[in-house]
């Protein structure tokens, strides 16, 4: 039992001295030009344009960008309001490919995807056509007149 415990703590120290940290960030200081460059020069912004709008008023737009490579999902997964032109755009959003799934949750009931490609320092512009869609008002419902025939109608027996 000596053997094998003598041995165990000899390999342990043999492991540690010859083991290496491996790679160690070192911190940028604080505030430092160089990150701040660094973090703008990486990003880019998007501005979805939505043709075919029923009416002047503001829809709510869900977007959600996927990486395109899968190494990442979500990277703005957040609800936006189109302004007066009837579009959204989305700033500093990270350089790379996306799939970008956009669902519409107001008058607009659409649901689209996409694949945008996002540029360090541009400004992309994507053009998206809704579907045809009206606003509701109880003023103009129709309800379709239906007058029932009383002779197609069948009777079950009932079981006694």
């Amino acid at each position: 039992m000596k053997q094998i415990t003598l041995y165990l703590v000899s390999l342990l120290f043999w492991t540690a001295a010859y083991a290496n940290r491996g790679p160690v960030p070192t911190p940028a200081p604080a505030g430092s030009a160089a990150t701040a460059s660094k973090a703008v020069a990486k990003v880019g912004a998007v501005r979805f344009q939505f043709k075919n709008v029923v009416s002047d008023q503001q829809d709510s737009i869900l977007v959600i960008f996927d990486r395109y490579d899968h190494t990442g999902a979500g990277v703005v997964y957040q609800l936006f309001a189109t302004d007066a032109e009837h579009g959204i755009t989305i700033p500093a959003i990270p350089a790379g490919k996306y799939y970008v799934t956009i669902e519409c949750r107001g008058v607009h009931r659409d649901h689209m995807e996409t694949l945008v490609t996002i540029k360090s320092k541009k400004s992309e512009k994507v053009q998206l056509k809704l579907r045809e869609s009206e606003v509701f008002s109880k003023d103009n419902v129709v309800i379709p007149a239906y007058h029932p025939s009383f002779a197609d109608m069948t009777i079950l027996k009932s079981g006694k």
